[in-house]
């Protein structure tokens, strides 16, 4: 289990620590080019889910004060591969 700031995140994928400065700390996640779903059940604008295919990575913009966190959906292992990011409250 990691604990930053306000997340807690459980995951058997690998991850590390690519970045951190004062309040921010950037976490990559490797999925391994699965699909990616989320859950919007709790959301009036998406029905129930947004799926991505074919997700090889993740990167996790924290902040440790806040509640916000951005997520950058990667299509290959280089940093510049994003291809959607969206932010979390």
């Amino acid at each position: 289990m990691l604990n930053i700031g306000k997340l807690c995140l459980d995951t058997d994928f690998n991850f590390r620590i690519i970045r951190e400065e004062d309040n921010d700390i950037d976490l990559f996640i490797d999925i391994n080019y699965r699909s990616l779903d989320i859950d919007t059940n709790e959301d009036s604008f998406f029905n129930s889910r947004i799926q991505f295919p074919y997700v090889r990575s993740l990167i996790l913009r924290i902040n440790k004060e806040s509640n916000i966190m951005t997520v950058h959906l990667m299509r290959d292992i280089d940093l510049f591969s994003a291809f959607a990011n969206f932010e979390i409250n």
